[in-house]
């Protein structure tokens, strides 16, 4: 596929972070960037008034954020890919970024070869994940075809609330004693929820799980 012609929009309000794309995509792709945008507002004023093959959208931007900027752009021209860059991985973040419409969320700090891998798939019509998510992800879809919809409703649902409330317990140092009598369980049932935690997080024991909680704000 040749990518000489795309259109592409960068929205990101850092100067280097936009340089090293556009070095990226010159050496890698031979493409050209068509248009810069420093907020949300700007991303969203240039797609209203020019057909975009892809927008690079970073989350965190003055004025109108990137996952905002992305919802308005996609209910008016669906057909642009958008491709959003975060610092953030956690759950919260990539169902927004779904939510949102965006076609890929990657890690800011990815190495050239997975930007360009992210690129290609966005491009190519796909779903684009990190590996820091979509490698767990696809633990529990048997390498299945996945869609935006299966990274909302996992990301919504791979806690349940009354994991959550154990998992805040845990954290805040309340032993499975305590936290039984607190929520009216038994303690087999406790140990139970902190097992399949770990199992379904693929994480080897307690304090992994907390530091998972607290990465992605579950505490």
């Amino acid at each position: 596929m040749s990518y000489q012609k795309l259109k592409l929009l960068i929205a990101d309000d850092h100067q280097l972070f936009i340089g090293g794309l556009k070095l990226i995509l010159q050496e890698h792709l031979g493409t050209e960037i068509s248009e810069f945008a420093l907020n949300g507002k700007e991303a969203i004023d240039k797609c209203m008034k020019q057909d975009f093959d892809i927008v690079l959208m970073d989350i965190n931007m003055p004025v109108i954020d990137g996952i905002e900027a992305t919802r308005e752009i996609k209910s008016h021209r669906p057909n642009i890919k958008i491709l959003m860059v975060s610092m953030m991985s956690d759950f919260d973040t990539v169902n927004r970024v779904f939510k949102a419409g965006a076609d890929g969320l990657l890690i800011k700090n990815a190495n050239a070869s997975e930007f360009i891998r992210a690129f290609q798939t966005v491009q190519g019509n796909g779903i684009y994940l990190s590996p820091q998510l979509s490698d767990f992800f696809a633990k529990d879809k048997a390498g299945k075809p996945v869609t935006k919809g299966d990274y909302i409703q996992f990301s919504e649902q791979v806690v349940t609330p009354r994991e959550k409330s154990i998992l805040k317990m845990i954290a805040e140092g309340f032993t499975n004693q305590e936290i039984a009598e607190t929520l009216f369980l038994s303690v087999k049932t406790v140990n139970t929820h902190r097992n399949n935690m770990l199992a379904k997080l693929n994480l080897p024991n307690t304090a992994a799980l907390v530091k998972f909680a607290i990465d992605n704000k579950l505490v």
